[in-house]
């Protein structure tokens, strides 16, 4: 068992919890919490199978589940246990091949700030997939506004600075700064933009 990612996890339940309405706080955490420590328990027997079928011990758990083309982690799981997103609405959206995630729907705002913004929710949601920490990182995110078209040099730094922003991120995000994580706002935001996303897929 990961103890350090087993840690994180739980951070992030206790946040998740936090968010819910007080009388459900405490339900809402214990099943949170069942529900991973159930994964975590599931992940380890399937490492002991991997072993004792090829001497292996190759984790199983981030293959994709049957019809899925995105490998599961906890954090995924995660956002869609607290949003209500389905695996399927989520392979409408993205998808995930040989360590690199392709966007099958792309947003299409009418400003500059917006598709910025949904831009860095859709990068924290690459970073969930690929390496199981729901952030997002400042440069990536400029990196994808320019090749989208929704990069506005002047106002770049200044748009993480407003209020949306601030609502989704635990931290202001700064140009050349570290990757900040989403806030549970941020990750209702991602769940709703990955939902609408996936509605306007033929």
């Amino acid at each position: 068992m990961n103890f350090k990612q087993l840690k994180t996890d739980i951070k992030e339940i206790s946040e998740i919890a936090s968010s819910a309405p007080e009388p459900f706080r405490n339900k809402c955490f214990e099943v949170l919490l069942t529900s991973l420590l159930a994964e975590q328990a599931g992940v380890g027997k399937k490492d002991e199978k991997k072993k004792d079928d090829d001497g292996g011990g190759k984790d199983d758990s981030k293959k994709p589940s049957a019809g899925s083309s995105v490998p599961m982690n906890s954090q995924l799981r995660l956002l869609l246990k607290k949003t209500g997103l389905t695996e399927e609405e989520l392979n409408k959206v993205v998808m995930a091949e040989n360590g690199e995630v392709h966007f099958v729907q792309e947003p299409h705002p009418g400003k500059i700030r917006e598709g910025q913004l949904e831009w860095s929710l859709l990068m924290a949601l690459k970073n969930t997939i690929l390496k199981n920490a729901m952030e997002a990182d400042p440069e990536e995110i400029r990196s994808k506004c320019i090749d989208a078209g929704f990069y506005d040099k002047a106002n770049f730094s200044g748009n993480f600075k407003s209020p949306k922003f601030k609502t989704a991120f635990k931290e202001t995000l700064v140009s050349q700064g570290k990757p900040v994580a989403l806030t549970p706002a941020g990750q209702d935001a991602l769940g709703d933009l990955i939902k609408r996303l996936a509605s306007e897929a033929k």
